[in-house]
């Protein structure tokens, strides 16, 4: 008996010093010198600061600031570009982009599961965070759509799960972006502070503000379908009402404005500062020129290696923009203007000004000239704001050798009496879509909203905004990157050779993918 009771206590031992040691090996394998997680908030900073410098900003903008004539490519990657040769079709030439996108998406997703009720987070139940964390998601979600079409959505960002995500068709992502919009204006409405602070780097913790901003973008993206629409009639009172529940000035504006022009670089500059790659757009300086629009005479000016900038007005003999598709490859050679060397001027995500002329478009289809007209002076004296922020900027950052006034509200209505008042009809319709166009020239991110415009209007025939470039060989949208054409079987035989960029439409342009 005392011998089974020594077995029996050495047997209880020897499991107590495999559990011991078992506990102890787990103890070793712990990292304890870096976090595991961290709050919400610090993990908001950072895609509100890739969606602006990356997604908004970045190589998107640049390329389709070139395909939109908002710029003519002077050299390398986008001079191929503006001449629309191989650069396109090939997967190395949004790869950067692409694998930029995904990763804000990714972590936009992770924002939005840790903010959820009952995720254990420390944010967990925090409604107001994950409102705004979906309006940034949807955002980026939507940018990805609009460009590549019908993309890895569903299964994307879940490596471990989904190692080659399938692709999912773009109405389908559509469908899913609106339930998220409508979620978070739902999380959002009534909301205090969402908790972020100072970490939000876009409106600083308010609610009420990233609501205003839900119903703009929802009413953006409820515009890109318009051809789409089987009921025309309420989609236009649709985005008529998000509008009249969205930003009320352009201090509601979505903006990234942390640039300081020393450390901090804004994104336009900081490509031109390192490539000089672009330079002025004959075909925009013309529709400047035919407009007598004072932006025209304020904003070009020379490179900066050259002569410091110098101011150039449009009738000077020194002033020889890009010929877009048929200029040389030369850099410091062609007039730049300003805004390629504002070294803070802010990225906007939505603005004012965009809302505005969407209200106006709209009204216009609808046949009500006079409000429209409302709507559109609207819409240019806040784009005339936004002008001279960019100039002031460029004095600031490289000195821009501009001495005049700026514009103000006078100014504005001087030239929409001039330009816009006189017309009705398709013909203000038509104007009021070169005026958005305009507007989204500049160092704040439009041009990829100035593509999508001029995407859907090819969409119904509607040849509003004259492109110069001979080359028939219009992008229709981005190719897939490289990241993914060589290792996902699934975007490797969507993507083929890329020559679909140049045939075939996205869905809410009439295409089929």
């Amino acid at each position: 008996m005392k011998k089974i009771r020594y077995i029996f206590m050495a047997a209880v031992t020897l499991i107590g010093f495999a559990a011991c040691s078992e506990k102890a090996l787990d103890e070793v394998n712990k990292d304890v010198n870096h976090a595991q997680d961290a709050e919400a908030r610090f993990t908001f900073a950072d895609v509100a600061t890739s969606t602006a410098f990356t997604v908004v900003g970045g190589d998107f903008n640049t390329y389709f600031g070139v395909a939109v004539e908002h710029w003519g490519g002077v050299h390398n990657q986008l001079y191929k570009a503006d001449h629309r040769d191989g650069e396109w079709i090939s997967s190395s030439c949004f790869n950067n982009a692409w694998g930029g996108i995904y990763n804000t998406i990714r972590n936009a997703r992770i924002l939005v599961a840790k903010t959820e009720e009952g995720s254990g987070s420390v944010d967990a139940g925090n409604t107001a965070l994950n409102g705004a964390s979906k309006v940034l998601l949807v955002y980026n979600s939507a940018v990805l759509t609009d460009l590549f079409g019908d993309v890895p959505y569903s299964q994307a960002c879940d490596y471990y799960s989904y190692p080659t995500p399938g692709i999912d068709k773009q109405e389908d992502i559509y469908k899913d972006l609106n339930k998220l919009l409508g979620e978070a204006i739902s999380d959002l409405t009534g909301a205090g502070a969402n908790g972020a602070g100072s970490y939000d780097f876009i409106y600083g913790g308010s609610s009420a503000k990233w609501l205003k901003f839900a119903y703009g973008l929802r009413a953006r993206l409820a515009l890109h379908t318009l051809f789409r629409a089987g009921d025309k009639n309420a989609v236009y009172n649709q985005i008529l009402s998000d509008i009249s529940k969205s930003f009320v000035s352009s201090d509601d504006d979505a903006q990234f404005s942390l640039y300081d022009g020393d450390n901090q670089l804004s994104p336009l500059g900081t490509f031109q500062y390192s490539r000089e790659a672009i330079a002025a757009s004959k075909s925009l300086a013309e529709k400047y020129a035919e407009r007598n629009d004072p932006r025209g005479n304020m904003i070009y000016c020379t490179n900066y290696w050259v002569d410091y900038c110098s101011h150039i007005p449009m009738d000077s003999e020194d002033f020889d923009p890009v010929p877009n598709g048929e200029g040389i490859e030369a850099q410091e050679y062609y007039t730049e203007d300003c805004y390629l060397w504002t070294l803070n001027a802010p990225t906007i995500l939505l603005s004012y000004s965009e809302l505005q002329f969407i209200k106006a478009e709209i009204l216009a289809r609808q046949g009500k000239d006079a409000e429209a007209k409302e709507a559109a002076l609207e819409a240019i004296a806040a784009a005339f704001d936004i002008t001279n922020i960019n100039i002031e900027s460029a004095q600031y950052s490289w000195g821009f050798g501009y001495e005049g006034d700026y514009l103000t509200y006078e100014d504005a209505e001087a030239y929409f009496n001039e330009v816009v008042a006189p017309l009705s009809g398709d013909a203000l319709l038509a104007e009021i879509m070169v005026q958005k166009y305009l507007s989204f020239h500049g160092a704040n991110g439009g041009s990829v909203e100035a593509y999508n415009d001029i995407r859907r209007l090819k969409a119904e025939k509607k040849d509003y905004i004259k492109l110069a470039n001979p080359s028939p060989k219009f992008p229709l949208r981005a190719g897939y990157g490289s990241s993914d054409t060589t290792t996902n079987p699934n975007v490797q035989a969507a993507f083929g050779d890329g020559s679909y960029v140049f045939t075939e439409n996205v869905w809410w342009a009439g295409g089929s993918r």
